[in-house]
């Protein structure tokens, strides 16, 4: 069995348009500070998948893949899932596993966990993607923060210059469900402090402590609420896109991973949380080196053009799928 695991490669992709969260404010009351990621009328959940998957590939340099997996909250199919689709844009076909993991904050770093398992058991190359479009409901107090985005990361048994190495993952599962959301809908939370102490604090600690990271250089927390994340790990670095995308879901956890992986000097250490419904996970890293390859998160954060409210209503509405049609 492979005793080490390495992200040789990895990726974000922020959709161009954002809405300003004073946009919002004006149109319902309150206040709003920062911006949230709007995906392009043409855009959808593959779209954006790929679009992080192939620079992942890319920076990974890798030429085959042996699995494909996926994350995401807000697909919108039942029967469907992302991971065969963005498999097949990327030509790994055949003989090639693929999963989708769905239904919490969690399920990028259950794909990760999976992955990270696969590629111990079988020596192989695994691409994880995530990709997240969270609907919005007009004066909902979740709309202002609705995000989309992708990101992925690539794991091998071994690389030269590995973007980064998993130490360790700890797991916390709580079955402690607070916020939930059904399809097509938008997501009924409970009461925020209750849920920080009774939920989210136990849950992240003890996945940390799990994880054997001791006072690490750089924290990834990616969670539904900015201002819960920002306090759970102290005196490190916090990387985060909240305030420019907003929650993206699953894909939040890739995005910010991605992020901190190309601000990192070699050698840091790094854990990277993911919370949502049941519980925790916090990988342990030590960073090497990412591909100076494509742009990077912090340069698509900079590259954007601001849409109206009407817009932003707009472009996150569903198109109809009619399926696949042989011409």
């Amino acid at each position: 069995m492979v005793a080490v695991v390495v992200i040789a490669g990895c990726g974000g992709y922020v959709p161009l348009y954002r809405i300003d969260r004073e946009a919002i404010a004006e149109q319902h009351g309150g206040r709003g500070s920062g911006e949230s990621a709007v995906p392009g009328r043409d855009e959808n959940h593959v779209t954006m998948a790929v679009e992080a998957a192939e620079l992942a590939v890319e920076r990974a340099a890798v030429d085959e893949l042996d699995a494909v997996v996926s994350a995401s909250i807000t697909d919108p199919f039942a029967e469907h899932g992302i991971a065969a689709h963005v498999a097949y844009r990327l030509g790994a076909t055949g003989e090639v596993r693929t999963a989708d993991f769905r239904a919490s904050g969690r399920a990028g770093t259950d794909a990760l966990a999976f992955a990270r398992d696969f590629v111990r058991a079988r020596d192989g190359t695994v691409l994880v993607v995530a990709a997240d479009v969270l609907p919005v409901e007009p004066g909902h107090d979740d709309e202002p923060y609705a995000g989309a985005g992708a990101g992925a990361a690539v794991l091998v048994p071994d690389a030269e210059e590995p973007a980064a190495t998993i130490t360790a993952v700890g797991e916390a599962t709580t079955g402690f469900v607070e916020r939930h959301r059904l399809h097509d809908g938008v997501a009924t939370g409970g009461d925020g402090r209750f849920e920080r102490e009774a939920g989210f604090g136990p849950a992240v600690s003890a996945a940390i402590e799990r994880s054997g990271v001791d006072d690490p250089d750089r924290a990834v927390v990616a969670a539904h609420d900015a201002r819960m994340a920002s306090g759970a790990v102290e005196d490190a670095s916090h990387e985060s896109t909240f305030g420019s995308v907003g929650y993206a879901g699953a894909a939040s956890y890739y995005l910010d991973l991605a992020h901190c992986l190309e601000e990192a000097d070699a050698g840091e250490s790094v854990v990277a949380v993911a919370y949502g419904p049941g519980g925790a996970d916090a990988v342990a890293l030590e960073t090497g080196t990412t591909a100076d390859v494509g742009l990077t998160v912090a340069e698509q954060l900079d590259s954007k053009e601001y849409v109206t409210y009407a817009k932003h209503l707009e472009y996150r509405e569903r198109t109809e799928y009619t399926g696949v049609t042989v011409a």
